[in-house]
């Protein structure tokens, strides 16, 4: 990446960003992200935090997103920021399942 695209892209180190894409009804969470040029394209690279889904499968994995896909990302200033916003998602959703 070259000092001018480094200048146009956030630096996100340390954060935990979650990610939406265009027709896709799902996020993707990444921690410490950053970006890499793969392939001519531009791609946001980071791992998967614990969880992140359900099954909790992809804990720890790398995971790539193409930039021109995302419509928009939410940043949290840590694993715990981000952990606790999971814990109160959780307990909203169970809440409105009991309604």
């Amino acid at each position: 990446m070259n000092n001018k695209t480094q200048d146009q892209v956030p630096d996100l180190s340390g954060k935990v960003v979650s990610i939406n894409m265009v027709d896709d009804d799902c996020n993707t969470d990444l921690v410490d992200p950053r970006f890499e040029i793969q392939a001519g394209r531009m791609f946001i690279v980071g791992t998967t935090p614990d969880g992140a889904s359900h099954s909790n499968w992809a804990a720890g994995c790398t995971c790539a997103v193409a930039w021109d896909r995302v419509t928009d990302y939410l940043v949290f200033d840590s694993v715990e920021h981000y952990t606790s916003a999971t814990r109160k998602s959780a307990e909203g959703d169970q809440g409105a399942a009991q309604a």
